[in-house]
């Protein structure tokens, strides 16, 4: 690479070629002002060194905005649509309006630091801050790796700490309780037992086909899911390859299923759980009459994805093998079912401890009666 110096009046002026990294055209490189040529020829090579580094600002103003839509381009088709809805949300309704305009260069961690305490002051939840630095984070992060800026202004500002809530999940007694009374009091009652029985996820469920079920086989096919897409319910595939998955059920099962699909007026000739209008039933449906359930029978309240984890902790209980859960509830891998369901793991861990203590300590007790026992008086 070659530059030149040349007098501009008094002063002394550098300048070089090189290639736009986001155009690929020829672009001169120039500064001026130097009151001595030593002095730009030392600023010249200093610049020339910043170049091959990649350190040197080549792309003239780019915007957070259009940074964010090279993001999402990435993020349509690699995530769920309702995930992909929500990250545009919080775009428009948050982000955009500090940062869409500004230059990314010019976004510094104080300007970071300073949002947070602003949505803070505006009354917006922890959970809700993190997330929207989590999207930040990683729009910047894109930006690092198209060497459109040099770092991320968002690694090295603390997002607000959020405390894990104890994850809750019921008891075999209080499932079989409230099934009892859901099969009374609620059309969707199926919804719930398919739940408890399968591990699967309320998109999964309301989501399901009647064309999914091999009732020959015993297996349902996990391969469709209810999502919010721009605003509105649809019926799509599963979130990952690992979703989709076969489950077996009991005869037990199929048996309400056939039931259900002979005397229901909540299902219909493709899904298997419908309005009685023929309308998609949403998940807020669900989990209102879930909810309403608990309080009159004064369970403790757990989300209807916690039926997950009951699911999962009377199998464990049962001494079913994680590997073979983690394949029921469509993880990729075993590690994701034993990280969440982590509370009901720490809780069989106590129960160990105090089983095996009983045993050797007993043990113990025996021995020494023996040995006290044989003692000459």
């Amino acid at each position: 690479m070659k530059g030149s110096i040349r007098k501009r009046g008094n002063k002394y002026q550098y300048r070089f070629h090189v290639r736009d990294p986001i155009t690929n055209k020829r672009k001169e490189i120039s500064k001026g002002g130097f009151d001595k040529e030593k002095e730009a020829e030392k600023a010249m090579v200093l610049a020339m060194a910043d170049y091959e580094r990649g350190m040197l600002d080549l792309s003239g103003k780019f915007t957070f905005q259009q940074l964010a839509e090279l993001w999402l381009d990435d993020k349509e088709g690699n995530v769920r649509e309702s995930t992909l809805y929500s990250y545009k949300r919080a775009l428009n309704a948050r982000i955009m309006p500090t940062f869409g305009q500004l230059d990314i260069k010019s976004i510094k961690p104080l300007q970071i630091h300073n949002y947070y305490q602003k949505l803070k002051n505006e009354g917006a939840a922890k959970r809700y801050i993190s997330y929207i630095g989590t999207i930040l984070g990683s729009i910047f992060k894109k930006g690092v790796s198209l060497e459109l800026i040099y770092k991320n202004p968002v690694q090295d500002v603390d997002k607000p700490k959020m405390q894990k809530n104890k994850q809750k999940s019921w008891t075999a007694e209080q499932a079989i309780e409230f099934l009892k009374v859901a099969r009374a009091r609620s059309d969707y009652y199926l919804a719930y037992y398919l739940a408890l029985l399968t591990g699967m996820r309320i998109g999964e469920v309301l989501g399901l086909h009647w064309s999914d079920i091999d009732f020959e086989k015993r297996m349902i096919h996990v391969q469709h899911t209810l999502t919010l897409n721009e605003g509105k319910y649809v019926i799509g595939p599963v979130k990952t390859e690992s979703s989709e998955r076969h489950i077996p059920v009991s005869a037990n099962l199929l048996n309400q299923l056939i039931e259900h699909k002979q005397t229901s007026r909540n299902t219909s000739e493709d899904l298997v759980f419908r309005t009685k209008k023929g309308k998609l039933v949403v998940p807020y449906t669900l989990r209102y009459m879930m909810k309403q359930l608990c309080e009159e029978l004064d369970l403790p309240y757990i989300r209807f994805h916690d039926i997950r984890r009951t699911h999962t902790s009377i199998l464990i209980d049962e001494g079913v093998s994680p590997k073979v859960v983690s394949q029921r509830l469509g993880h990729s891998d075993v590690s994701i079912t034993l990280n969440i369901y982590t509370d009901v793991f720490d809780q069989r861990q106590v129960e160990a401890t105090d089983k095996i203590d009983e045993i050797l300590s007993g043990g113990q007790s025996v021995v020494k009666e023996k040995n006290e026992g044989g003692k000459s008086p």
